[in-house]
């Protein structure tokens, strides 16, 4: 057996971008209380596990579609068996459950996730309409788990929110990018089903999330220096995404959608400025 190769399985680096996520938000919601982190880098490593439970399920299903588009992964590649590989997602699974169970909470955010992360590998991947709102509260998620690990999810929760509508516009937008080929696969999707209108629809859900935004200021957990980065995260995601309602193109739509995730990036470190800069 070598470990580089289940580790290319799980997506080992995605993994850790997750982790990476649920300790920044158990930091900020313990107020970078050191004597909590114990509790946050175990929520962390039930993240990373969970994930690479669901980055594994993910290409078992897509195995015989990974021979054609994808030959050198894994398990197309036949250098993990697809026996090996379920016998792998299944001890992942297990590990991430039993170590959730330090906090009742996190024990059944972990449980929720498993079984949403199942059910859009073998059913939603196609259906792009039910598997965008999946993708984006998984996102969101790894936020919560970071507040529930403290007991602190109030501040995490509208952290949640906001990764999750601005991560469910960004699918849409990258669904009218990847229209064309859509077709082809015979995926479902906001934008083949309503075309350009479909990018209003994200409009709605980023305003949402834009809205969203100041709620740590304006309940009193944040001051001013929270305020003033996150409007201008805010500013910046209502300049990109007029550009594409100007030219809705593919390239365009191509180019807002790595923004978003920059943005959103920010925003990540807005909450870290609040926290510390109160």
């Amino acid at each position: 057996m070598d470990i580089k190769y289940y580790m290319e399985l799980i997506r080992a680096k995605n993994c850790l971008s997750a982790s990476i996520g649920t300790i920044i938000a158990g930091l900020i919601a313990s107020n970078f209380d050191i004597n909590l982190l114990p509790s946050i880098l175990i929520a962390a490593l039930v993240v990373f596990l969970i994930c690479g439970y669901g980055n594994v399920i993910n290409d078992i299903f897509d195995i015989e579609i990974d021979k054609i588009n994808k030959p050198y992964r894994p398990l197309p590649s036949n250098r993990i068996s697809l026996k090996n590989a379920k016998v792998f997602s299944f001890l992942l699974l297990i590990m991430g459950l039993l170590f959730s169970l330090f906090n009742k909470v996190c024990f059944l955010i972990a449980l929720i996730n498993a079984v949403v992360l199942y059910v859009y590998a073998k059913k939603y991947k196609k259906n792009k309409i039910v598997g965008n709102l999946l993708v984006a509260y998984l996102t969101g998620s790894v936020f919560l788990f970071g507040g529930a690990a403290i007991n602190n999810m109030l501040i995490t929760l509208i952290l949640f929110l906001c990764a999750l509508f601005a991560t469910w516009s960004r699918e849409i937008i990258k669904d009218f990018e990847d229209m064309e080929g859509d077709i082809k696969e015979g995926v479902s999707s906001l934008p083949i089903k309503y075309g350009i209108k479909s990018l209003y629809i994200a409009g709605i859900l980023l305003i949402i999330a834009i809205l969203l935004s100041p709620l740590p200021y304006i309940i009193g957990i944040f001051g001013l220096f929270y305020l003033y980065s996150i409007v201008l995260c805010d500013i910046m995601f209502i300049y990109s995404f007029i550009g594409l309602l100007k030219n809705p193109s593919k390239e365009n739509a191509e180019r807002v959608s790595k923004e978003i995730k920059l943005i959103m990036n920010f925003i990540l470190i807005s909450f870290v400025i609040g926290a510390l800069l109160k």
